[in-house]
């Protein structure tokens, strides 16, 4: 999968190219799209994952439900549009839910994240991170390929995960200290505003 070829942007996300992942995140590294899945069950609590200890980037550590890269292909190079459709295939291929499951119209966009983390001295991150949040109840099987550990996590449950010092992704971390407390505030809104958009999507065929 190293070989799959990601969205390589500038600064402000317009397309330049394509390029491999190995060279995406090899040495200084490319900016490329990215995209972040904060998946939330009915009772408020957020699935997170324990990446696989034979990942190349940032293995055994603590992430958000669903991270990974839109890819070079027709159908997810359009903005938000296209990192939704990469989202539901990479939920299918880590967590095990069928992308029938998850309308795109359930993925809030939250808001895009530039940043960029090394992983040691090979490996770096450097992304332009679409951030979804997802209300809904899924039965999940992990990939082990990818995922070493799933649980679901109160508000409480996961600022003790950080203050216990575990191992969390940098991407994970930003998006805790400037945005999830707010979409933790507001899970009532967005399933709601999911839930409006799908019921004109039936009224309309």
């Amino acid at each position: 999968m190293m070989e799959e070829n990601c969205i390589v942007v500038d600064k402000d996300d317009n397309i330049i190219g394509p390029d491999t992942k190995v060279n995406c995140h090899l040495g200084e590294g490319k900016l490329h799209r990215a995209f972040s899945v904060l998946l939330f069950n009915s009772s408020g609590e957020l699935l997170i994952q324990k990446r696989a200890a034979d990942k190349i980037t940032f293995p055994s550590i603590w992430a958000n439900s669903c991270c990974s890269h839109p890819l070079h292909i027709d159908n997810e190079l359009g903005g938000i549009d296209g990192a939704k459709r990469a989202a539901k295939r990479k939920m299918e291929h880590e967590l095990g839910i069928d992308q029938d499951l998850i309308d795109s119209n359930q993925l809030c966009f939250i808001t895009k994240m530039h940043y960029q983390a090394r992983a040691d001295e090979k490996w770096v991150e450097h992304e332009i991170d679409y951030i979804f949040a997802l209300c809904c109840d899924v039965k999940t099987k992990s990939n082990p390929n990818e995922i070493a550990e799933l649980r679901y996590v109160t508000e409480d449950e996961l600022q003790e995960l950080f203050d216990q010092g575990e191992r969390i992704g940098p991407w994970f971390r930003l998006i805790k200290e400037n945005f999830l407390n707010d979409i933790w505030n507001t899970l009532d809104d967005l399933s709601k505003a999911a839930d409006d958009k799908l019921h004109k999507m039936d009224e309309c065929q």
